[in-house]
């Protein structure tokens, strides 16, 4: 349920993201820039009015990944960690594994859209941010945007596929009569 929470956010601020480049698209410069800082392009000092906020983190994107992280293989218990036996133990233990063993397919398509819309960021932070102040050509904006589309499309559909599995073996309530 962690991890399905996790990507409810990252796609709530990846459709913030969606909604700044339409924007900036369109060449309406000030609302992308409101848009955009509640996007997951965000990195560093946010300027909001005369309040400016600092992220704990570098960026975003290593901010839900040390959380995803932190969900799929979280550290030993402390009384562990001591011995070397005990924490390959507590690690062979983890989500990860179990997913690995149990929905394997679901464990490589969570990875790979977490992977992808990671590197759409990296890769196109600063040409958001270049766009916020001078706007893109079209040229830059089509193909960054499409890519854009997609790797949203995979985070929506691994979460999506995260329900299922969760709705199907964790129901609420018995069967009806």
């Amino acid at each position: 349920m962690e991890l399905h929470e996790i990507l409810r956010e990252w796609c709530a601020a990846a459709e913030k993201t969606s909604e700044a480049v339409t924007l900036l698209n369109q060449q309406r410069l000030d609302e992308a820039r409101d848009t955009y800082g509640a996007s997951n392009v965000l990195s560093g000092t946010v300027i909001r009015g005369t309040i400016v906020q600092v992220s704990a983190f570098p960026n975003y994107v290593n901010r839900v990944t040390g959380d995803i992280d932190s969900v799929l293989q979280p550290s030993a218990p402390v009384l562990q960690r001591w011995s070397g036996a005990k924490r390959r133990e507590a690690a062979r233990r983890s989500l990860r594994s179990l997913m690995g063993i149990y929905c394997p397919e679901l464990l490589t398509d969570f990875d790979e859209a977490v992977s992808a819309r990671s590197q759409w960021v990296e890769e196109h932070r600063r040409t958001v941010r270049k766009g916020l102040k001078s706007g893109l050509s079209e040229s830059e904006s089509q193909a960054m945007a499409a890519e854009m589309e997609a790797t949203l499309q995979s985070l929506r559909s691994v979460r999506q596929q995260l329900l299922v599995l969760i709705q199907e073996r964790y129901p609420l309530g018995g069967e009806p009569d």
